[in-house]
């Protein structure tokens, strides 16, 4: 199988003019003075990659790939089409949706990426889904923007050749948009986990300043085996608070996750300190993510420690069953997992087995740090 790491991609997009129909012409997306785009879609699938782009005005840029067969497409909605498809962007769910509030899986099966943009200023809403399931709690808001999708490429419209035509509905245009201000919140973003499928890789806690990081330490363990993949993640809080989420998923079934949340006492949290500040562990810098390797069983680690000023990252891979080596035991291992040894055993000892604090109806967040 291939395993690779989800990596969310931000859009920042702006679109342009009306073209008059009937025969090929260049596309009208050119025009720097037209209305800012409303909103743009892209959803690929194993077969078949279609994004689409609305302008303010009605204007319509659509792109479809299936195979090698590209077609470009503009075409204009009529005020009573525009009007529905302002009214379904100005949802008040919709509008209310952050990344974090869509869980991640941690395999997938049949590639379904479909990625949202939608300009509410002074910023702009990017929400990824990764597979179907994922959207699957949010049918009622996701549902009437995929039927636009598709109403899009069965309207009147002006056909576009490809040298002209393609540019991933995005204008040759730089944009100049803010992100969204960050804000203070119980949800906790989606971190990054082993897939089957093509997305990159994306640290979980990247995003996040050394102001921002208001936790001690993330860790986090994959175990992969047998079309399962196992995770266990811990997140610790200065103040000795964590929460722990023991999650799996087998080939084609569904993400199953357990959560609990409970504090460190003084001692254990003075212990945890004294691992995490050990001279080996506090001096390193090892990143090893895999990325495009095949293999039958795998061991993945990520630890993220707030340091003075920096956030330190680091990640630990072994790979078992490497097709073409001899010894399916000893290859892709890492040596640097040594490293940290003493600090996996001192959390499957005092948090791990302990499975205080248990939750229900939990949510898979990766335990990705809450931010303040």
């Amino acid at each position: 199988m291939m395993l690779q790491w989800h990596g969310l991609y931000v859009w920042f997009i702006l679109v342009v003019n009306l073209p008059a129909f009937g025969q090929t012409q260049k596309p009208a997306f050119s025009d720097p003075t037209a209305p800012p785009f409303l909103v743009r879609l892209q959803r690929t699938t194993s077969d078949r990659d279609v994004c689409a782009l609305i302008r303010g005005d009605g204007l319509f840029h659509l792109e479809r790939q299936t195979g090698s067969r590209f077609e470009a497409l503009e075409g204009v909605l009529d005020e009573p089409e525009l009007a529905d498809v302002k009214r379904v962007l100005s949802e008040r769910e919709l509008a209310e949706l952050a990344q974090q509030n869509i869980a991640v899986p941690l395999l997938t099966t049949e590639r379904d990426v479909l990625r949202i943009s939608i300009l509410r200023s002074p910023f702009t809403q990017n929400l990824t889904f990764l597979d179907r399931e994922s959207r699957r709690p949010f049918d009622n808001l996701i549902t009437p923007l995929l039927k636009w999708m598709d109403a899009l490429q069965r309207h009147s419209h002006t056909t576009l050749d490809e040298y002209s035509g393609r540019n991933n509905c995005v204008p040759p245009r730089k944009t100049e948009l803010s992100l969204r201000p960050l804000e203070k919140s119980n949800a906790e973003v989606p971190g990054p986990s082993s897939q089957i499928g093509s997305e990159s890789p994306a640290s979980p806690v990247a995003a996040l300043t050394p102001q921002q990081a208001s936790f001690l330490m993330r860790w986090q363990f994959n175990h992969i085996a047998a079309g399962t993949v196992e995770d266990t993640c811990v997140v610790v809080y200065p103040s000795g608070r964590y929460r722990m989420e023991k999650s799996s998923q087998r080939y084609s079934d569904k993400l199953k996750v357990r959560a609990f949340e409970d504090s460190l006492n003084k001692a254990d949290l003075k212990q945890l300190q004294e691992l995490l500040d050990l001279p080996e562990l506090k001096a390193s810098t090892h990143q090893n993510l895999p990325s495009g390797k095949v293999f039958r069983e795998g061991e993945l680690t990520t630890l993220a420690v707030a340091r003075d000023g920096h956030i330190q990252q680091l990640s630990f891979a072994s790979y078992f069953g490497v097709p073409g080596w001899v010894s399916n035991v000893s290859a892709g291992t890492d040596p640097e997992e040594r490293i940290v040894a003493p600090l996996r055993k001192w959390l499957k000892a005092r948090v791990e087995t302990r499975k205080v604090g248990a939750l229900q109806d939990a949510t898979v967040t990766h335990c990705v740090p809450q931010r303040h």
